[in-house]
């Protein structure tokens, strides 16, 4: 599936979430909050496709990570004082990167299973232990990442489910190749959709 379709069908997705959040008690409290739970959704709709440096996610992710890595590099060599006051942030962004820079191997693999959910549940555990992160922005962001394993689902090629343990690729009985007309218009029907659903419920 193409990155709009994506961010629409993650769109969706986020709707159908924060819909069903106050049956269990978890409602962003303002407008902003609200506006940022689906910031997330829209980032996790993206978030798979970082294995591919030709996504649109992908190419900022390497660029910053070699941006990142370039100002570190001439911290040490330069300012390296200045460097060691950020030590602990410095551990807690190795410690993050590494494991997804091992998981990002080819395209459509490690970051479209069950597995990576779970490598993502494990972050965020990780980083609420540093940040005072609220749990329902991370509900959007698996919520974002789930629809994106869905999307790709319906598509002819599928995806590695249970990758590593398991590398055959999986699909929907109704599929439809990417980027298809068919894709574009299930893709325009979610957006009508979506619009009716907001217009509805703000008059």
């Amino acid at each position: 599936m193409m990155a709009t379709g994506h961010q629409i069908v993650g769109f969706t997705s986020g709707l159908i979430a924060i819909t069903l959040l106050p049956h269990i008690g978890i409602l962003p409290q303002t407008p902003l909050e609200a506006i940022l739970f689906f910031v997330f959704v829209l980032f996790g709709s993206l978030l798979p496709d970082i294995d591919t440096p030709h996504s649109k996610l992908g190419q900022k992710f390497w660029r910053l990570l070699i941006f990142v890595l370039m100002v570190a590099f001439g911290l040490y060599l330069y300012a390296p004082n200045y460097l060691n006051s950020y030590r602990e942030e410095l551990k807690v962004f190795v410690m993050l990167t590494l494991p997804l820079l091992i998981m990002v191997r080819s395209h459509r693999k490690m970051t479209h299973s069950i597995f990576f959910i779970g490598v993502l549940f494990i972050y965020h555990l990780i980083i609420t232990n540093f940040f005072a992160i609220p749990y329902y922005f991370f509900i959007g962001f698996i919520t974002g990442v789930f629809s994106h394993l869905v999307g790709d689902l319906i598509t002819k090629r599928g995806i590695p489910i249970f990758y590593p343990f398991y590398k055959r690729h999986f699909r929907f009985l109704f599929t439809f190749r990417t980027g298809s007309s068919t894709e574009k218009m299930i893709v325009l029907t979610l957006s009508v959709w979506n619009i009716w659903f907001l217009v509805t419920q703000i008059f």
